[in-house]
């Protein structure tokens, strides 16, 4: 049904906006209790988004590159 070469990279894309929301408001909840800064709260969503687009990517590519 679905190409092999290809779930990895589309469960990391359909999970993103779960993650994101989901991150954000963990981090949110640690900013009002003041538990960590905004600052820091803003820099480990940054980090964690980043991590799964760079991980889409590199699955792509690795993928890609075993059908040639």
């Amino acid at each position: 049904m679905f190409d092999k070469k290809w779930i990895k990279p589309m469960a990391l894309a359909m999970s993103l906006p779960s993650s994101a929301l989901m991150t954000a408001w963990f981090l949110w909840t640690l900013v009002e209790k003041q538990v960590i800064s905004k600052n820091t709260a803003i820099f480990i969503f940054l980090a964690i988004v980043g991590n799964i687009l760079i991980s889409m990517v590199v699955y792509a590519l690795k993928s890609s590159g075993k059908n040639k």
